[in-house]
Protein backbone atom coordinates (compact mmCIF):
# COMPACT_ATOMS: atom_id res chain seq x y z
CA UNK A 1 0.00 0.00 0.00
CA UNK A 2 1.48 3.31 -0.78
CA UNK A 3 2.03 5.76 1.85
CA UNK A 4 -0.76 8.69 1.62
CA UNK A 5 1.97 10.96 3.46
CA UNK A 6 4.26 10.84 0.75
CA UNK A 7 5.06 13.69 -1.67
CA UNK A 8 2.31 12.95 -4.92
CA UNK A 9 4.67 13.00 -8.14
CA UNK A 10 3.81 16.10 -10.42
CA UNK A 11 2.74 13.79 -13.63
CA UNK A 12 1.44 11.06 -13.66
CA UNK A 13 3.36 7.75 -15.01
CA UNK A 14 0.86 7.70 -18.39
CA UNK A 15 1.42 11.62 -18.30
CA UNK A 16 5.05 12.62 -19.72
CA UNK A 17 4.59 16.44 -21.75
CA UNK A 18 7.31 18.18 -21.89
CA UNK A 19 7.03 21.26 -19.91
CA UNK A 20 9.12 23.57 -21.20
CA UNK A 21 7.42 26.36 -23.44
CA UNK A 22 9.18 28.50 -26.00
CA UNK A 23 6.81 31.57 -25.32
CA UNK A 24 7.04 33.44 -21.95
CA UNK A 25 3.84 34.69 -20.42
CA UNK A 26 4.17 38.27 -21.92
CA UNK A 27 5.29 36.48 -25.52
CA UNK A 28 1.86 34.76 -25.50
CA UNK A 29 0.08 37.96 -24.30
CA UNK A 30 1.74 39.67 -26.96
CA UNK A 31 0.59 37.18 -30.11
CA UNK A 32 -2.66 36.35 -28.64
CA UNK A 33 -3.44 40.32 -28.82
CA UNK A 34 -2.04 40.52 -32.58
CA UNK A 35 -4.24 37.21 -33.26
CA UNK A 36 -7.19 38.96 -32.17
CA UNK A 37 -6.39 42.48 -33.92
CA UNK A 38 -6.35 40.52 -37.10
CA UNK A 39 -9.59 38.32 -36.34
CA UNK A 40 -11.21 41.32 -35.85
CA UNK A 41 -9.98 42.64 -39.18
CA UNK A 42 -10.73 39.88 -40.94
CA UNK A 43 -14.36 39.76 -39.69
CA UNK A 44 -14.90 43.25 -41.24
CA UNK A 45 -12.87 42.87 -44.43
CA UNK A 46 -15.78 39.61 -44.90
CA UNK A 47 -18.45 41.34 -43.48
CA UNK A 48 -17.71 44.68 -45.76
CA UNK A 49 -17.25 41.70 -49.21
CA UNK A 50 -20.90 39.80 -48.04
CA UNK A 51 -22.79 43.21 -49.22
CA UNK A 52 -20.49 43.79 -52.66
CA UNK A 53 -20.00 40.29 -54.42
CA UNK A 54 -22.79 39.23 -56.75
CA UNK A 55 -22.23 36.14 -56.83
CA UNK A 56 -24.59 34.25 -54.48
CA UNK A 57 -22.90 31.37 -53.26
CA UNK A 58 -19.81 33.24 -52.99
CA UNK A 59 -22.03 35.49 -50.35
CA UNK A 60 -23.11 32.12 -48.49
CA UNK A 61 -19.87 30.90 -47.88
CA UNK A 62 -17.98 35.05 -46.77
CA UNK A 63 -21.05 34.81 -44.36
CA UNK A 64 -20.16 31.65 -42.48
CA UNK A 65 -16.54 32.40 -42.52
CA UNK A 66 -17.31 35.83 -40.96
CA UNK A 67 -18.64 34.69 -38.05
CA UNK A 68 -16.15 32.39 -37.60
CA UNK A 69 -13.50 34.79 -36.96
CA UNK A 70 -15.87 37.34 -34.92
CA UNK A 71 -16.16 34.02 -32.67
CA UNK A 72 -12.40 33.85 -32.69
CA UNK A 73 -11.41 37.37 -31.77
CA UNK A 74 -13.77 36.68 -29.23
CA UNK A 75 -11.68 33.61 -28.00
CA UNK A 76 -8.33 35.62 -28.02
CA UNK A 77 -10.57 38.69 -26.11
CA UNK A 78 -11.57 36.27 -23.34
CA UNK A 79 -7.70 34.72 -23.35
CA UNK A 80 -6.32 37.92 -22.96
CA UNK A 81 -6.74 38.81 -19.57
CA UNK A 82 -6.09 35.24 -18.25
CA UNK A 83 -2.49 35.23 -19.30
CA UNK A 84 -1.93 38.66 -18.08
CA UNK A 85 -3.56 41.29 -15.99
CA UNK A 86 -3.27 44.05 -18.53
CA UNK A 87 -5.55 45.70 -20.25
CA UNK A 88 -6.84 43.62 -23.36
CA UNK A 89 -7.57 46.46 -25.57
CA UNK A 90 -3.85 47.94 -24.98
CA UNK A 91 -2.57 44.40 -26.84
CA UNK A 92 -5.12 43.94 -29.58
CA UNK A 93 -2.45 45.62 -32.15
CA UNK A 94 -0.97 45.19 -35.23
CA UNK A 95 2.41 43.21 -35.06
CA UNK A 96 3.88 46.23 -36.82
CA UNK A 97 2.87 48.99 -39.42
CA UNK A 98 3.48 46.86 -42.35
CA UNK A 99 1.11 44.63 -41.20
CA UNK A 100 -1.39 47.34 -40.73
CA UNK A 101 -0.41 47.99 -44.90
CA UNK A 102 -1.26 44.47 -45.92
CA UNK A 103 -5.08 44.78 -44.17
CA UNK A 104 -5.35 48.15 -45.54
CA UNK A 105 -4.88 46.85 -48.74
CA UNK A 106 -6.53 43.75 -48.50
CA UNK A 107 -9.86 46.03 -48.58
CA UNK A 108 -8.53 47.65 -51.58
CA UNK A 109 -10.79 45.81 -54.40
CA UNK A 110 -14.27 46.52 -53.57
CA UNK A 111 -15.85 46.69 -56.48
CA UNK A 112 -18.13 43.93 -57.75
CA UNK A 113 -16.14 42.54 -60.40
CA UNK A 114 -13.39 42.38 -57.97
CA UNK A 115 -13.97 38.69 -56.43
CA UNK A 116 -11.18 37.13 -57.51
CA UNK A 117 -9.03 39.94 -56.46
CA UNK A 118 -10.80 39.73 -52.78
CA UNK A 119 -10.65 36.51 -52.24
CA UNK A 120 -6.58 35.45 -53.15
CA UNK A 121 -5.99 38.00 -50.99
CA UNK A 122 -7.91 36.07 -48.34
CA UNK A 123 -7.64 32.54 -49.35
CA UNK A 124 -3.91 32.50 -50.71
CA UNK A 125 -2.12 35.15 -49.02
CA UNK A 126 -3.64 35.93 -45.47
CA UNK A 127 -5.20 32.29 -44.31
CA UNK A 128 -2.34 30.65 -44.93
CA UNK A 129 -0.25 32.78 -43.08
CA UNK A 130 -2.72 32.35 -40.23
CA UNK A 131 -2.67 28.75 -40.23
CA UNK A 132 1.17 28.87 -39.83
CA UNK A 133 1.13 30.96 -37.14
CA UNK A 134 -1.42 29.42 -35.04
CA UNK A 135 0.44 26.02 -35.59
CA UNK A 136 3.96 27.35 -35.03
CA UNK A 137 2.29 28.48 -31.26
CA UNK A 138 0.41 25.45 -31.17
CA UNK A 139 3.12 22.98 -31.75
CA UNK A 140 5.66 25.47 -29.34
CA UNK A 141 3.34 25.71 -26.38
CA UNK A 142 3.58 24.35 -23.18
CA UNK A 143 1.08 21.03 -23.12
CA UNK A 144 -0.18 21.91 -19.49
CA UNK A 145 0.67 25.61 -18.47
CA UNK A 146 -0.53 26.29 -22.21
CA UNK A 147 -3.52 24.56 -22.52
CA UNK A 148 -6.53 26.67 -22.58
CA UNK A 149 -4.61 28.60 -25.46
CA UNK A 150 -4.18 25.11 -27.46
CA UNK A 151 -7.46 24.49 -27.20
CA UNK A 152 -8.28 28.16 -28.55
CA UNK A 153 -5.76 27.63 -31.62
CA UNK A 154 -6.87 24.44 -32.60
CA UNK A 155 -10.75 25.32 -32.64
CA UNK A 156 -9.37 28.36 -34.62
CA UNK A 157 -7.20 26.07 -36.63
CA UNK A 158 -10.09 23.75 -37.19
CA UNK A 159 -12.48 26.62 -38.86
CA UNK A 160 -9.42 27.59 -40.65
CA UNK A 161 -8.26 24.71 -42.15
CA UNK A 162 -11.58 24.30 -43.63
CA UNK A 163 -12.27 27.56 -45.13
CA UNK A 164 -8.74 27.29 -46.84
CA UNK A 165 -9.87 24.38 -48.29
CA UNK A 166 -13.69 25.89 -49.38
CA UNK A 167 -11.95 29.29 -50.53
CA UNK A 168 -9.21 27.55 -53.10
CA UNK A 169 -12.76 25.41 -54.35
CA UNK A 170 -14.17 28.88 -54.91
CA UNK A 171 -11.11 30.38 -56.51
CA UNK A 172 -10.73 27.42 -58.95
CA UNK A 173 -14.57 28.48 -59.61
CA UNK A 174 -14.02 31.48 -60.70
CA UNK A 175 -10.22 31.27 -62.26
CA UNK A 176 -11.21 30.00 -66.01
CA UNK A 177 -9.37 31.89 -68.41
CA UNK A 178 -5.87 33.02 -68.90
CA UNK A 179 -6.57 36.50 -68.16
CA UNK A 180 -7.88 35.40 -64.69
CA UNK A 181 -4.98 33.56 -64.12
CA UNK A 182 -2.98 36.64 -64.59
CA UNK A 183 -5.38 38.90 -62.26
CA UNK A 184 -4.96 36.12 -59.50
CA UNK A 185 -1.15 36.03 -59.47
CA UNK A 186 -0.88 39.59 -59.64
CA UNK A 187 -3.19 40.17 -56.74
CA UNK A 188 -1.26 37.07 -54.68
CA UNK A 189 1.99 38.52 -55.51
CA UNK A 190 1.56 42.05 -54.52
CA UNK A 191 -0.16 40.94 -51.25
CA UNK A 192 2.57 38.61 -50.69
CA UNK A 193 5.48 41.16 -50.98
CA UNK A 194 3.75 43.09 -48.25
CA UNK A 195 3.06 39.98 -46.02
CA UNK A 196 6.86 39.46 -46.09
CA UNK A 197 7.77 42.74 -45.34
CA UNK A 198 5.77 42.49 -42.05
CA UNK A 199 7.18 39.02 -41.27
CA UNK A 200 3.79 37.30 -41.15
CA UNK A 201 0.68 37.64 -39.31
CA UNK A 202 2.63 38.14 -35.69
CA UNK A 203 5.76 39.85 -36.65
CA UNK A 204 9.22 38.14 -37.70
CA UNK A 205 8.84 35.29 -35.17
CA UNK A 206 5.26 34.53 -36.60
CA UNK A 207 6.65 30.81 -37.46
CA UNK A 208 10.35 30.67 -35.24
CA UNK A 209 13.37 31.88 -36.35
CA UNK A 210 15.61 30.36 -38.48
CA UNK A 211 19.19 29.59 -37.84
CA UNK A 212 22.12 28.85 -40.46
CA UNK A 213 23.23 25.80 -40.47
CA UNK A 214 27.00 25.40 -40.47
CA UNK A 215 28.24 24.02 -43.50
CA UNK A 216 32.10 23.72 -42.58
Amino acid sequence: MSDPSSPRAALAPWDRRDLPSAFTVEETASRVGHYKWIEMRIFELMGGWVAAVPEPDIKLRLGTHCYHHAFHAELWHKRLPELRDMNPERLTRPANPEMEAFVVAMGDPYAPGESIEKLVGLYRVLLPHLVAAYTYHRNNANQITDAPTIRALELCLRDDMEEWREGEMILQSLITTPDDVDRAAARQAELAKLMVAAGGVVGPDSIGAFELGDDT
